[in-house]
C-alpha cells in the first residue's frame, strides 16, 4: 500500500507544481466541487494503511456504507483539498470490500475499498452441523450450529430463509432487510443472526405451529465475497405439531474405573435443539461434564483412584420458562481403577477369554499406517484379507522385555499411535497363545480397549533394545529390536524377489502388473550379522517401497548396500510357500527402520548374479571358477527387478529378462544311486577373518507345471585338498523349490526365488583352492499337486515326489562369497 502513498504523493507534488508555475503568469486555484483519484483500490491480504487524496472547494464527510470491524479512518471530516488515511487489518477469510461515501452538501462520490482474502474456492468451507431439523410445534428460539473456515469473515455470513407450502417456494427473508412483498405466506421464522456466543450458529425466533400440520423452510447461509464468488449452506427446517419430550432409556448403570465418555440413549428427547432451555448439571466433580445431544445424555466420567466404587448423578433440565419443565437423570455407580496386570503374570495365564478387570502398560511399536505390520491371512485360495495387517498392533511392556499382538475389532478401532504409551483393558479380550515358538496375541480390541493414553508419541522414551541375531529369544517377539551390525546377503534389486503378475494389482504399489486372485502377500530378504547369523525380513506386497530402494552413485535403484542397524518387530509367522525360515523373522515399519549408513563389513571374494544377462559362467566379482560338469545353461529370469525400470511397464511382472541362469542335466545317476553336483572353486590364499560365508539364491521350475521336478534337496560339500576329499559344511540341507504357476498353483510353490546362506569352516580361510559343491542329496522333488478351491489348504507339492531317470532344470540368481 505504500505504492499508492507514493502515487499520491507523486500526483500532489505534480499538482503543487502547476500551481507554482501557473502562479508566474496569474493568479490560479484548483477549484473543484468534490473530486477523488480514484473510484477503486484493491488491497493485499496482509494488514496495512493507504492515503486517499481527496479535492474540494469546501467543508467534506466521509463514511463507510456499514459498520465494519476490518478497516477505519483517520478522519470523518475536512476541508478542501486534502487526504484520508485508511488503515485495514489482515485478512484470513474471503476477498471483502466496503464503500467510502464522501460528501460536500448535496454532492457526493464514493470508493470501493477492496482487500483480497486468504481463502477462495476450495478453501472454504461453510456448513450446518446437520443438514435437517425438526422443530416443535411451540413457539421458541432456535441456535442452528455451522461449521466454517471463515471464522475470521463470520460477519460476512447471511442468514436467508425460504418458505414452502406443499413443495412451493412462497418467498424469502434475508436477514437485515425489509420484508419483500413478493413473500406469500406469514413468516414463522424471524430475527436471524449469526452469532458466536457459545459455539457458531445462527440465532433465530420460530412461532407457535397453530396450523396443526407440519411447516418446511430452507435455511441457508450465504457469503457474497467481493471478487464475486458465492458460498452457500443450507439447512432443512421442519416445524411438527409435537409438544416437549425427554425421556431416558435407562436410570443408572454401572461402569468400570476407566476415564471415559458415555452416552445413554434416550426414547423421547426432541428438545436438544433449544440448548437455551437446557440445563446439564452433575452431583460430582468426577463426572465434570454432561449434555444432551439428538443422541441421548452424554457424561464424561474421571479416573475412580479412591480405591472403592463411587455413586453419582447427571442430570438435564428442560425449561422454557413458559410453564414446560421436564428433567431426566441418570445415577452412574463407578468401580474403581483396576489393578495392573504385569505381562509376565498376563502371559502365565489360561488361553481364552479373560474376565480380570485389569490392564497392562507398555508403548506401541507398531505403526499403524504401516502396510508391513503383519501377513494377510489366506481366506480363499487364491484371496487374501488384506485389512489384517491394518487392524494389527504390538505393544511391548515398558522395561522392553515383552510383547503383545494386538488384533483390533475393525481398522477404525486401532487408533493408538506409534509409540505412545498406552493401558489396555484386558477385560473381555481373547488370550491366545502359541508354545513353539511362544509368543502370545490379545484378540477382540476395540478403540475403547485403550483406557488411558499415559505419554504422547515419543520415540525417545521407548526402550532401545539392541541385540544381535544370536542373542533373539521368544521373549523378543513381537517387540522394537535393533539387530546390530547387519547388511542384506543379495544386494541386487529389490526388497521382493518374487513374481508381480501373482501379487495383488494396486494402482500405487504395483501399477503395471498383479492380478485379482493373488497366489503371494509376503517374502522374505535373508538378512546377516557379522557371525554369519541370518534372520529374514519380511515384506508385505502392499508395501510402497518394496521395489523401490535406494539411489546409489551409479544411478541404481536398489536395496540398502551397507551395513548398520536394523530396527523392527520380531515376529514368529511361518510362510508355507518358502518353507522353513528359522525361528524369528523381523518386519520394519518404514523403509527408514533400515539404516544401513556403513560400508559394507563383508568383502566379495567372488560372486556370480548375472546381472550382465549374459548365460555364461564368468563371475561378475572377483575371481572364481563354477563349472556345471556338461550341464547346458540358458539365461532365465529373475524376479528382482525395480519399478522405475522400462520392462516393468511392459507386463513383464517385476521380472528381470535374463538375469539369471538356468542350469539343466540329468540330476541323479540311477545306476549309481547317488546325485550329481556343481563346484564353485574360488582362492582364499591370504584371507584371513572371522567368518567365510556361502550364499545363493535359487529355485526350480520354469512357471509352468511340467517343469517342477526338479532336485529338491541338496548337501554343501567343501574341499580343501584339490578335491581329493570332501566334507560337509555344518547346517541342513538346501532346498530348492518350485516356482508358482498360473492354473492350478500349489499352496507351496514359491512365488520367486529364496536366498540361502551358510557359515564355512575356519580351516577354509587361507587356502589356495577352496572348493565348494552342491550334490542333489536324494531323489525328493515337487508334483502337481490336486487344486480345489474347498480344499486348497491341503494343496501341496513341494517335496512330494520322486525324481525321474530325465534331464530337469535349476534356476540360479545369485552365488556368492564372502568373508568379514
Amino acid at each position: 500500500m505504500k505504492e499508492f502513498k507514493h502515487i499520491f504523493q507523486i500526483l500532489g507534488g505534480l499538482i503543487m507544481a502547476a500551481f507554482i508555475t501557473l502562479a508566474c503568469d496569474k493568479p490560479y486555484e484548483m477549484n473543484l466541487p468534490l473530486a477523488v483519484n480514484s473510484h477503486k483500490l484493491t488491497f493485499e491480504n496482509t494488514s496495512g494503511s493507504t492515503h486517499i487524496l481527496i479535492w474540494a472547494d469546501g467543508n467534506w464527510k466521509a463514511r463507510f456504507d456499514r459498520n465494519i470491524n476490518w478497516g477505519s479512518l483517520n478522519k470523518l471530516e475536512g476541508t478542501g483539498n486534502s487526504d484520508l488515511e485508511f488503515s485495514y487489518s489482515a485478512n484470513y477469510g474471503v476477498t471483502r470490500s466496503v464503500d467510502l461515501i464522501l460528501t460536500k452538501g448535496e454532492l457526493c462520490d464514493t470508493i470501493v475499498l477492496v482487500q483480497n482474502g486468504l481463502l477462495s474456492g476450495d478453501n472454504v468451507a461453510l456448513s450446518f452441523k446437520s443438514p435437517a431439523l425438526t422443530l416443535l410445534k411451540n413457539g421458541y428460539s432456535v441456535k442452528a450450529p455451522i461449521s466454517t473456515s471463515l471464522i475470521y469473515s463470520t460477519d460476512m455470513i447471511v442468514p436467508r430463509v425460504e418458505f414452502f407450502e406443499d413443495g412451493v417456494s412462497q418467498g424469502v427473508i434475508v436477514a437485515g432487510e425489509e420484508r419483500p412483498d413478493t413473500l406469500h405466506v406469514e413468516p414463522w421464522i424471524s430475527n436471524m443472526k449469526v452469532s458466536s456466543e457459545g459455539g457458531l450458529h445462527v440465532d433465530y425466533d420460530v412461532a407457535e405451529n397453530g396450523t396443526g400440520a407440519a411447516r418446511t423452510a430452507v435455511m441457508s447461509l450465504v457469503v457474497n465475497a467481493a471478487d464475486g464468488k458465492v458460498y452457500t449452506a443450507s439447512q432443512t427446517v421442519t416445524q411438527g405439531v409435537d409438544t416437549p419430550a425427554l425421556t431416558l432409556s435407562e436410570t443408572s448403570g454401572q461402569y468400570s474405573g476407566f476415564p471415559g465418555s458415555y452416552t445413554i440413549e434416550t426414547t423421547a428427547n426432541n428438545v436438544s435443539s433449544y440448548g437455551q432451555y437446557i440445563t446439564c448439571e452433575s452431583s460430582t466433580d468426577w463426572i465434570p461434564a454432561v449434555s444432551l445431544t439428538p443422541e441421548g445424555l452424554c457424561f464424561v466420567l474421571t479416573k475412580n483412584e479412591t480405591g472403592a466404587p463411587r455413586t453419582g448423578t447427571a442430570k438435564v433440565t428442560f425449561n422454557d420458562g413458559a410453564g414446560t419443565l421436564l428433567s431426566a437423570e441418570y445415577t452412574i455407580t463407578q468401580l474403581s481403577y483396576p489393578a495392573a496386570v504385569s505381562f509376565a503374570d498376563l502371559r502365565a495365564m489360561a488361553p481364552g477369554q479373560l474376565t480380570e478387570v485389569k490392564y497392562i502398560e507398555g508403548f506401541i511399536v507398531s505403526d499403524p499406517e504401516s502396510a508391513n505390520v503383519c501377513q494377510s491371512p489366506q481366506t480363499g485360495q487364491f484371496k487374501y484379507d488384506f485389512e489384517e495387517n491394518y487392524k494389527t498392533a504390538y505393544i511391548e511392556s515398558v522395561d522392553g522385555k515383552y510383547g503383545f499382538r494386538l488384533r483390533f475389532a475393525t481398522i477404525e478401532d486401532n487408533v493408538a499411535e506409534r509409540w505412545s504409551r498406552v493401558r489396555i483393558s484386558i477385560d473381555g479380550l481373547t488370550l491366545q497363545r502359541q508354545d513353539d515358538p511362544l509368543c502370545f496375541t490379545l484378540d477382540g480390541l476395540q478403540a475403547g480397549s485403550i483406557i488411558e493414553v499415559i505419554s504422547a508419541p515419543d520415540e525417545y522414551l521407548v526402550p532401545t533394545k539392541k541385540k544381535t541375531v544370536a542373542e533373539l529369544t521368544d521373549d523378543d517377539i513381537y517387540t522394537m529390536v535393533s539387530l546390530q551390525n547387519m547388511e542384506i546377503l543379495c544386494k541386487d534389486g529389490s526388497y521382493t524377489n518374487c513374481s508381480d503378475g501373482y501379487s495383488i494389482k494396486d494402482e500405487a504399489v504395483n501399477p503395471y502388473s498383479g492380478t485379482t486372485a493373488p497366489r503371494w502377500d509376503t517374502a522374505p530378504l535373508l538378512v546377516s550379522d557379522t557371525s554369519g547369523n541370518v534372520i529374514y525380513m519380511l515384506t508385505n506386497a502392499m508395501v510402497p517401497w518394496r521395489r523401490n530402494g535406494t539411489f546409489y552413485g551409479n544411478g541404481t535403484e536398489v536395496v540398502a548396500q551397507g551395513s548398520g542397524t536394523f530396527r523392527g518387530i520380531i515376529t514368529a509367522e511361518e510362510l508355507v510357500r518358502y518353507g522353513d525360515l528359522g525361528r524369528y523373522k523381523i518386519r520394519p515399519m518404514s523403509q527408514t527402520d533400515i539404516q544401513f549408513f556403513s560400508p559394507a563389513f563383508s568383502k566379495t571374494i567372488v560372486e556370480w548374479n548375472w546381472n550382465d544377462k549374459v548365460a555364461d559362467v564368468v563371475p561378475e566379482i572377483g575371481s572364481g571358477t563354477l563349472n556345471l560338469y556338461g550341464a547346458t545353461t540358458a539365461a532365465t529370469a529373475d524376479f528382482n527387478s525395480m519399478m522405475s525400470h522400462e520392462y516393468d511397464k511392459k507386463g513383464q511382472a517385476g521380472l528381470v529378462p535374463n538375469g539369471a541362469l538356468l542350469v539343466t542335466r540329468k540330476w541323479w545317476d540311477f545306476g549309481a544311486g547317488k546325485g550329481e553336483y556343481f563346484d564353485i572353486s574360488f582362492s582364499t590364499a591370504g584371507i584371513s577373518g572371522s567368518n567365510l560365508v556361502f550364499g545363493i539364491v535359487w529355485n526350480h521350475g520354469q512357471m509352468n507345471n511340467t517343469t517342477l521336478d526338479g532336485p529338491a534337496h541338496w548337501n554343501l560339500l567343501y574341499s580343501i585338498d584339490e578335491g581329493a576329499s570332501f566334507k560337509a559344511v555344518p547346517g541342513d540341507m538346501l532346498k530348492n523349490r518350485s516356482i508358482v504357476w498360473w492354473s492350478g498353483t500349489g499352496q507351496d510353490a514359491c512365488p520367486g526365488y529364496k536366498d540361502h546362506l551358510r557359515v564355512l569352516p575356519a580351516e577354509c580361510f587361507g587356502r589356495s583352492n577352496v572348493i565348494l559343491r552342491l550334490q542333489v542329496a536324494d531323489t525328493v522333488t515337487d508334483k502337481v499337486p490336486p487344486t480345489s478351491a474347498s480344499s486348497y489348504l491341503t494343496n501341496l507339492g513341494v517335496e512330494k515326489a520322486t525324481m525321474t531317470d530325465k534331464a530337469t532344470s535349476i534356476r540360479l540368481g545369485t552365488i556368492t562369497v564372502r568373508y568379514n
